[in-house]
């Protein structure tokens, strides 16, 4: 895919490795020239100098070719423009870093087909990490509503294991969640788990989930490490 990040900061850079890790085309705008010479030098990545929200930049780094546009810029207002030029662009698809969550319609309005809330993501990860340790939240699903987590089944659980149908029917689990995946570590492969099948004792556990149920989950694996 051919892609355009607009801002070579931490986000910025970050995910422009990573898709370049991936074998996509990548071209980062950024308006500050040593940031830009900066992260040719250690990346090897396209940049152009230059104002991300100035829309002969954008024709620069070719919009016109662009499969995704991602705003990474530290202004929301910044984001919001970006955003609307891409989409006055046509560019397929259009993600943006959210900080302020008053913004969130008037990025829908301007074309953004997914949106990161940094605010909430960070909410509830501290919150999540606080009450419950034991639980690894790994990303939101709309718009914090349900967040994917992972937790790893206690070491003191019989070796026989337990049935993932037996859990669910367990009073003390949670209710509004989906099993998305079992990690084994003897075979550190991942497999998504139907009821009659086993889970082990230190099989890591991913997991769609309400906010509400994550307290349960918790106790869950308390009540697990006392069998």
């Amino acid at each position: 895919m051919y892609i355009i990040v607009a801002g070579g900061g931490i986000a910025g850079s970050t995910i422009s490795k990573r898709l370049l890790d991936r074998k996509h085309d990548v071209v980062v705008i950024d308006w500050d020239r040593e940031k830009c010479e900066e992260l040719y030098a250690h990346l090897g990545v396209v940049t152009v100098h230059g104002d991300a929200k100035n829309i002969e930049v954008l024709q620069e780094a070719g919009i016109e070719r662009a499969d995704a546009a991602l705003a990474a810029l530290y202004k929301d207002e910044d984001n919001l423009t970006f955003a609307l030029l891409a989409h006055s662009m046509h560019v397929p698809r259009i993600i943006v870093k959210m900080r302020d969550p008053a913004y969130r319609q008037a990025y829908h309005m301007a074309g953004a087909s997914s949106i990161c809330d940094m605010n909430s993501m960070f909410t509830n990860k501290v919150l999540t990490e606080l009450e419950s340790p034991k639980i690894k939240v790994i990303t939101e699903i709309e718009h914090g509503e349900a967040q994917l987590i992972m937790f790893e089944l206690p070491k003191s659980l019989p070796s026989k294991g337990i049935k993932v149908q037996d859990m669910v029917k367990d009073p003390a689990f949670a209710k509004d969640c989906v099993f998305a995946g079992v990690i084994d570590e003897r075979t550190e492969k991942i497999v998504v788990p139907r009821g009659s099948d086993r889970l082990y004792p230190g099989n890591k556990v991913f997991m769609v989930i309400g906010n509400q149920g994550i307290r349960a989950i918790e106790r869950y694996l308390e009540k697990m490490e006392g069998i």
